[in-house]
């Protein structure tokens, strides 16, 4: 009897989970994205580190930002800075690729990550373009500021955690 009960009730968690359910990044989200020249190794470490320098940059400017409208006009006065942080890594790594950076509305292709759908679409965003730009990307969101979670948190962690700041930032 208690293996039967045992089942019923992870037939009864299992049908009750909601694995369609997911956590809808507000519309005043702003966005960033880096994409690489292309899915060779040496292209997705450029890649991932400058993303990683440019979003430090980044959160150093917008950490006490109160707005989506007060975070993209902090990005827009920023821009050459910005590019600057990605000409400093090019520089410093011997590297000759081009890069472009846009600040403003691009597209964004439909994500989910940790049972969070982020939909396609245009958003305001930055965007970071190196080369040819055909390589697999990296991505966040910069407000509400979701760059920076652990990504060791376990699921449900995560998408609470997400779930509060998009419910704090959300006006």
């Amino acid at each position: 009897m208690k293996k039967i009960l045992i089942i019923v009730a992870i037939i009864i968690a299992i049908l009750c989970t909601n694995k369609d359910e997911s956590i809808v990044i507000p519309n005043n989200a702003i966005r960033f994205r880096v994409v690489a020249n292309s899915n060779k190794l040496e292209d997705q470490i450029i890649k991932s580190n400058i993303s990683i320098s440019v979003q430090d940059y980044i959160y150093n400017l917008t950490k006490n930002a109160t707005s989506s409208k007060e975070t993209k006009e902090i990005l827009l006065k920023n821009k050459n800075n910005i590019e600057e942080v990605v000409k400093k890594y090019m520089v410093m790594n011997n590297l000759n690729e081009t890069f472009d950076v846009s600040i403003g509305n691009n597209y964004f292709p439909k994500k989910s990550f940790k049972g969070i759908n982020y939909d396609a679409g245009y958003y305001d965003s930055v965007v970071v373009n190196i080369g040819a730009s055909k390589g697999l990307n990296w991505w966040c969101v910069i407000y509400p500021p979701l760059c920076l979670i652990d990504e060791t948190k376990e699921e449900t962690e995560y998408t609470t955690l997400v779930q509060e700041l998009i419910d704090k930032f959300n006006m």
